[in-house]
């Protein structure tokens, strides 16, 4: 496959690549080898990643979670080129999540080579915050490596069969995927401000109302809902990894009042914020 593969950030047990197909037309690779556990962001376009009994509809949104030792074909679907985020882990690495996750249907199934589950706000914002440090230049190795630990745990916590979703239409991704990636990026570089309707549709050439049911359909969640999902996980490691004071971290994040940061967070956490940089209560609300 005709690709741009760029290493951003190499740490002791994982590197972070972007990758950027050239391939213009739809058209099925050539076997490839996986020789490491990776997880992977799709950013742009639509393609099909075809390993052994299944053929896992790729495009934003979706996180592939690859095992090493498998072959793979992948198949383009979309006339955008394909872009995606890739976490590479060395095999030392993923021995340790062996013995982490040891009743982990993704590591007990030999059936499952590959498999593909939604990423949510929160885990789009954990990647959003990886890859603008890593293109800085700037990161600091204990901040990329908890970051990259709270993406391997959640995608390992959040692993399922996978099964393809009916509703995103081959239609819905031809004429639409565009709109969600614009939206989204838009949104995890925007979160602190106050983002309008108007303001978003606009951005991304559709009408609002159109806007919101289409980034429903794709998402599962209405716009500010999304937002404010993106929101509550910027606070969270914030307050995990800074001593800054709770009206900081909620103003911070893109609240406007500490009240209704204090309610939202506790609704999404079961416990308020100033108690959830306690690690003992913060575990027992896992």
């Amino acid at each position: 496959m005709e690709a741009d593969i760029f290493t951003l950030y190499e740490s002791d047990f994982y590197r972070v690549i972007d990758f950027k197909c050239r391939c213009m037309d739809c058209n099925t690779s050539k076997p490839e080898y996986s020789a490491s556990f990776s997880i992977s962001f799709v950013r742009k376009g639509n393609f099909l990643f075809n390993v052994f009994r299944n053929s896992l509809d790729s495009y934003n949104g979706c996180i592939l979670v690859t095992k090493p030792g498998f072959e793979r074909t992948v198949t383009h679907a979309h006339e955008v080129p394909d872009e995606c985020s890739i976490i590479e882990f060395t095999s030392e690495f993923y021995s340790l999540l062996h013995e982490q996750f040891p009743r982990n249907i993704f590591f007990l199934d030999n059936d499952i080579h590959s498999t593909l589950i939604k990423a949510g706000p929160e885990l789009e914002l954990l990647h959003h915050e990886v890859m603008t440090n890593a293109l800085s230049g700037t990161a600091q190795r204990l901040d990329m490596d908890n970051l990259v630990l709270d993406i391997a745990d959640a995608v390992l916590h959040n692993i399922i069969p996978y099964r393809r979703e009916k509703h995103i239409t081959e239609n819905l991704k031809k004429f639409h995927l565009v709109t969600i990636e614009r939206a989204k990026e838009y949104m995890t570089d925007n979160f602190v401000r106050d983002i309008s309707l108007m303001e978003l549709a606009t951005f991304c050439h559709v009408s609002p109302f159109h806007f919101s049911r289409i980034f429903k359909s794709f998402t599962g969640l209405p716009p500010f809902k999304f937002l404010v999902s993106i929101r509550l996980k910027h606070a969270e490691l914030l307050l995990k990894n800074t001593r800054l004071p709770v009206s900081d971290v909620a103003f911070l994040s893109g609240f406007n009042s500490i009240e209704h940061f204090t309610v939202s967070f506790t609704s999404k956490y079961s416990i308020p914020p100033a108690r959830y940089r306690d690690p003992s209560l913060r575990r027992s609300v896992k």
